[in-house]
């Protein structure tokens, strides 16, 4: 049966019908890294019942889904396995490495639903073309519609948002355009993104966004430059979340 997004008055991400999806996906990539002890002693869920999940027998349904969820993402250091799976450092990533690892988008999903679970999110934004991958797997497992950042108009109606801003503020004048066909008034958008933007078009895109009558309602990128989270307006109260940070 084909998912349907849910209606706009359900402001949430409800993990209650999700989590089971998102962490058996998890399960299935981590027993790849450990033996069936070790996922135990992670997830404080007994050996067979791991077993049953990972196989398909059976699946965490509610309470179960959400407490296994959460002790997955408290108990293993992301970082460090996305470091070790790539064999680079933060300063040297090959992002293709990460963001084109279906494996590797499983359990950075996990981790951003982990991270906004909760907060207001009716829709989800990748900013750049590697960063799309997630994105497409976040807006599938919670029914969230998703939008997208084009080097290139796609539609004549009104759909296709022009964002100009000037390279770091100061270079030559560039345009990406924000495809918003079928947006709502009142909604809050998850922004996702492989490294830390463009301050400047980050700042107009936001904008953008509020003379739409939406809202960022948080950011995650997998890399982030502390300068230029300092350069992004990001309100208060909007949570960020990264991986790296340099």
């Amino acid at each position: 049966m084909a998912k349907t997004f849910r209606k706009a008055r359900n402001l949430v991400i409800d993990m209650t019908s999700e989590a089971s999806e998102v962490v058996v996906d998890l399960l299935k990539v981590l027993k790849s890294r450990y033996d069936y002890r070790a996922l135990s002693a992670i997830t404080g869920f007994p050996i067979s019942t791991l077993t049953r999940y990972i196989t398909g027998k059976t699946s965490p349904k509610g309470v179960k889904a959400e407490k296994l969820l959460r002790n997955l993402l408290t108990n293993i250091n992301l970082t460090a396995l996305i470091a070790s799976d790539i064999g680079r450092d933060s300063d040297n990533l090959d992002f293709t490495k990460i963001m084109l690892n279906p494996s590797i988008i499983r359990i950075l999903g996990a981790h951003v639903i982990g991270e906004f679970i909760g907060m207001k999110i009716t829709s989800i934004l990748p900013l750049d073309i590697l960063s799309i991958p997630l994105a497409t797997y976040l807006a599938s497992v919670t029914s969230r519609r998703m939008y997208i950042i084009s080097p290139e108009p796609m539609s004549t109606d009104g759909g296709s948002i022009p964002i100009v801003f000037a390279e770091n503020g100061h270079g030559a004048v560039r345009a990406y355009w924000f495809i918003a066909k079928g947006h709502g008034k009142g909604e809050s958008v998850l922004i996702v993104s492989s490294k830390t933007p463009d301050p400047f078009f980050f700042n107009n895109l936001l904008d953008t966004l509020k003379d739409l009558g939406m809202e960022l309602g948080g950011f995650f990128t997998v890399l982030a430059k502390e300068e230029d989270l300092q350069k992004m307006k990001i309100p208060p109260g909007v949570k960020r979340s990264y991986i790296f940070l340099s």
